[in-house]
């Protein structure tokens, strides 16, 4: 049975996989000179989380009793991608959109996660394959 789990996960990976960041939420303090919170995250790149398409989602939403929302999506994260435990209050990034993480399910025998990502519309990322990391120290920016 998980064979056929793994080989259900795999052939949709192939269909609809598609590479994600995935922001994990490690820390958050205020900045007491300005005011603003700081949000430390480690960045994790999933090259193929199943994200489906909506008409997909809209039928599994329907028989699981969950009512249709256009902002909310569902995902499938593959337990094979990733070495840790997904959380609500984390994001992904998915084609330069915010995804805030508002439920987080186990898949099928523990072989991955299903996740409900709720769509941030006020967020519009910019992503580079390498990301730079710019260090302020005396007044000097080092790269």
């Amino acid at each position: 049975m998980k064979q056929f789990t793994r080989n259900t996960i795999y052939t949709l990976k192939r269909a609809y996989g598609s590479k994600v960041w995935y922001y994990r939420v490690i820390g958050k303090t205020l900045d007491l000179t300005t005011g603003q919170q700081v949000i430390t995250t480690q960045v994790t790149t999933i090259r193929r989380a199943i994200f489906l398409p909506t008409n997909v989602a809209r039928t599994t939403l329907s028989k699981n009793n969950y009512y249709f929302d256009p902002d909310k999506r569902e995902m499938i994260i593959d337990q094979r991608d990733i070495d840790f435990t997904i959380t609500v209050g984390d994001f992904i990034i998915h084609n330069c959109c915010k995804y805030n993480i508002v439920e987080v399910n186990d898949y099928e025998l523990d072989s991955g996660y299903l996740l409900i990502v709720q769509s941030d519309n006020r967020s519009k990322w910019l992503l580079a394959e390498s990301s730079i990391v710019l260090t302020q120290t005396a007044g000097y920016t080092v790269v």
